[in-house]
């Protein structure tokens, strides 16, 4: 058994899930926390100027890298400065841990000074939200916080640290590895039976497309889900603001659907007799949860982690509750026992390549469209399109020109796109607008 500072039992905390960086702003309900990074070359502090910028910087370490990262602030308006970030990492389920050292327990419900019930603002936009209530619980509650980040679907949690349990007390005890206490890289597959059945109608599909969603992103799924097209000629379709799940170069790749996407990826969503929603939740911004999108007699496979998801924006043929890598994973192994050839399908290949043949020479006729000034905002992406390299990190924020990108930018690699997640913060530094 050992003994510690509090604030060093956060920080080892922190570092037995892996994190390596922690941002924020210096304030004096938490520098028992930072003090102790001082001089360590393990975990770094960066101060972000504004506690804002923390949440927005944490949304993006987390989403590029699928690491969790901490984000923590001092009291009272520096907590709620965060708001508006963490929003974003629960919309974009990022696994951002959220810290504040809270006023001290005794003036927290008595209205003192930058005291708030800061559990109740965060839970809306948490997996978790709590306080700690005891320094020997720390850990423990860490435990249980990071749990809940790193599992199903990933997002923040918020841990509120109250001063007078960090300045006044220490903890005793060990820090535990993550592996003995959750499940440590655990996939879940679906149910054998269920998968059975996605295969049978997989197999007599006569239009196939694959909807590729965030969770083949967070699953690195993206090989499994090319070889399942690729096996059964299906047109490649990413979700909505997901369009790195698989390289938009490939053969069977048509185009980003939406409201700002292509016309050719809405057309191949609606000729498809059946759709494998891979990670997908088939959201308002994918479908504009709208049967002109979507056609009524279209057969819908939906795999996805929450079982809530599943048949939550349209009745499914199949929902298939499982990690997207697992899950296709175990389609593919039966998929090639059936069709160890593969199952071409010459009809609908050229219908998928006639559209993506459409899409791209529209957008390379943009580059004449007419001078003017101002210019048109359509006619600067055939110039970005030229510089940008393959594996370049785009960050997309909400308003019309910005909008123009997700058509008009294509993208090769996994966690290479980022975008406002549904929670647009435009002029909030979280990307060109």
């Amino acid at each position: 058994m050992s003994e510690m500072p509090a604030g060093q039992a956060v920080i080892e905390s922190l570092r037995a899930e892996g994190v390596e960086h922690i941002l924020g702003l210096v304030g004096h309900t938490i520098n028992s926390i930072i003090t102790e990074v001082y001089d360590r070359s393990d975990i770094k502090f960066i101060d972000t100027r504004h506690e804002e910028g923390a949440a927005f910087m944490a949304y993006g370490y987390a989403r590029a890298t699928g690491k969790p990262i901490a984000c923590v602030t001092t009291s009272g308006p520096a907590a709620t400065n965060t708001l508006t970030g963490v929003a974003l990492a629960w919309k974009g389920h990022a696994p951002v841990i959220v810290i504040t050292g809270n006023t001290p327990v005794d003036t927290i419900y008595r209205d003192g000074s930058q005291a708030f019930d800061l559990v109740s603002i965060f839970k809306p936009i948490t997996k978790l939200a709590l306080q700690v209530n005891k320094t020997q619980n720390i850990p423990d509650l860490f435990r249980y916080a990071f749990r809940h980040a790193l599992s199903g679907k990933q997002g923040p949690v918020f841990l509120d640290i109250p001063q007078d349990l960090l300045d006044r007390q220490t903890f005793t005890g060990e820090i535990s590895a993550p592996s003995t206490y959750r499940a440590i890289n655990a996939r879940v597959g679906g149910d054998p039976t269920t998968i059975s059945e996605a295969v049978q109608i997989l197999a007599n599909a006569q239009r196939p497309l694959l909807l590729a969603g965030g969770g083949i992103i967070d699953s690195e799924a993206t090989d499994e889900a090319l070889q399942i097209a690729e096996l059964l000629d299906m047109a490649l379709v990413p979700a909505y603001g997901h369009h790195d799940a698989v390289p938009n170069s490939h053969r069977l790749y048509v185009g980003p659907p939406g409201g700002r996407g292509s016309v050719e990826g809405l057309q191949a969503i609606n000729n498809a007799d059946v759709i494998l929603a891979l990670g997908s939740r088939l959201n308002q911004a994918t479908t504009g949860w709208n049967f002109d999108v979507v056609n009524p007699s279209t057969k819908i496979i939906q795999v996805d982690i929450d079982p809530l998801e599943i048949g939550r924006n349209y009745p499914v043929t199949v929902g298939v509750v499982g990690d997207a890598k697992a899950v296709a994973q175990q389609l593919l192994d039966i998929l090639k026992d059936k069709f160890p050839e593969g199952k071409p399908n010459p009809d609908w290949r050229n219908k998928i390549e006639e559209l993506a043949a459409a899409r791209l020479t529209r957008l390379e006729n943009e580059i004449n469209l007419p001078s003017s000034n101002p210019m048109r905002p359509e006619r600067v992406y055939p110039e970005l399109r030229k510089v940008l390299p393959k594996n370049c990190m785009v960050s997309i924020d909400a308003g019309v020109t910005a909008g123009l990108a997700y058509d008009r930018l294509f993208f090769e690699e996994p966690r290479t796109m980022f975008n406002y997640a549904q929670q647009g913060g435009l002029g909030m530094g979280f990307a060109l607008g």
